[in-house]
């Protein structure tokens, strides 16, 4: 798993910033597993077992999106403004999930999501101008891809019944996950 990878390679290096984006890439990974068993329980034959899953999945997508805000504190600053950056998280987590559980659907997770990863656009388009930091192309590359996914899904683009949009989104984010990865594993901290 590369999200194992990026903690592993932080833990070494001493990179809390790496550590939470790796967490992070974990957390997508339990969600999608949750997300497929979801889709795969028979709604006919154990509804609640299918509802327990779904809703788990996104949960823990909530956890994804804080990581990542986590990790944007600990590669663009220091001091108070990394301390603000990180209650931020923690506020967004806590309203993530109180929203979903009033309304358990993808199109609220999408929206944090995406906040989490406008968010990590902008740091790392940041770091990148001010610091020239290492593994910024990667990141701001994943969010381009992941934003070509999120439109497949939005728009419905599909090739074929049996490879629907839904198939297709989950095929480009894996690209958008393999791109977080390599700017992950170079991130150091501020």
């Amino acid at each position: 798993m590369l999200g194992a990878r990026v903690v592993y390679g932080a833990a070494a290096n001493g990179s809390a910033s790496a550590s939470f984006f790796g967490l992070g890439m974990l957390a997508t990974a339990v969600a999608a597993a949750f997300g497929a068993a979801a889709h795969g329980i028979d709604p006919r034959t154990d509804r609640e077992q299918r509802d327990r899953c779904w809703r788990a999945s996104l949960y823990t997508l909530g956890f994804a999106g804080a990581a990542t805000i986590a990790s944007v504190a600990f590669f663009t600053a220091r001091g108070s403004v990394r301390t603000a950056i990180l209650a931020a998280a923690a506020v967004k987590l806590l309203a993530y999930l109180i929203g979903v559980t009033r309304r358990p659907e993808f199109r609220v997770a999408a929206a944090d999501y995406g906040g989490a990863l406008a968010v990590l656009l902008a740091a790392a388009l940041y770091a990148m101008a001010r610091w020239h930091a290492a593994g910024m192309q990667w990141l701001v590359a994943g969010v381009g891809v992941s934003l070509v996914a999120a439109l497949v899904q939005a728009r419905r683009i599909a090739f074929h019944r049996h490879f629907n949009h839904n198939d297709l989104f989950h095929v480009i984010d894996m690209v958008a996950l393999y791109l977080f990865f390599r700017g992950a594993a170079l991130l150091v901290d501020r």
